[in-house]
């Protein structure tokens, strides 16, 4: 990775929608080597996916919690699996301390939010859950 990857990257971490005209622009080389350059950072995995923020009134609407794990098995990776494939999860991240993971749930109602914390439970190297509603993002 150059210095030019390195712009491309800053750039499209503060609007990921620039176009591939303006980005070769702003970085003074073709459209072609803009789009090699983040075609190539998809395929190594320097991207892994685009994404939007969304606006503090759609934030409002969305109900957020996390719920701390606990796990039987010392691999996190076929968990991490399992949970992905759960309709609701988000972030995952494994942690040091008295819990192994965390994961990032985002629903519409709480109905649904109690669906996503049984499948988490059901999953079958999870011991222990303990869950929190995001009351504000504060940052």
């Amino acid at each position: 990775m150059d210095d030019t990857d390195r712009k491309l990257l800053q750039i499209l971490t503060k609007d990921g929608r620039r176009s591939i005209s303006d980005l070769a622009v702003d970085l003074k080389i073709s459209r072609a080597t803009v789009q090699n350059r983040i075609a190539r950072m998809k395929d190594s995995g320097v991207i892994s996916r685009f994404t939007i923020d969304l606006s503090p009134d759609e934030e409002e609407r969305v109900i957020s919690a996390f719920c701390l794990l606990k796990l039987i098995a010392n691999d996190t990776r076929p968990t991490t699996a399992k949970l992905k494939r759960i309709e609701g999860t988000g972030d995952i991240h494994s942690l040091s301390g008295s819990f192994d993971m965390i994961v990032e749930i985002r629903t519409h109602s709480l109905k649904k939010l109690d669906e996503i914390l049984d499948d988490i439970r059901r999953v079958p190297d999870v011991a222990e859950t303990v869950s929190s509603l995001r009351l504000a993002k504060v940052n």
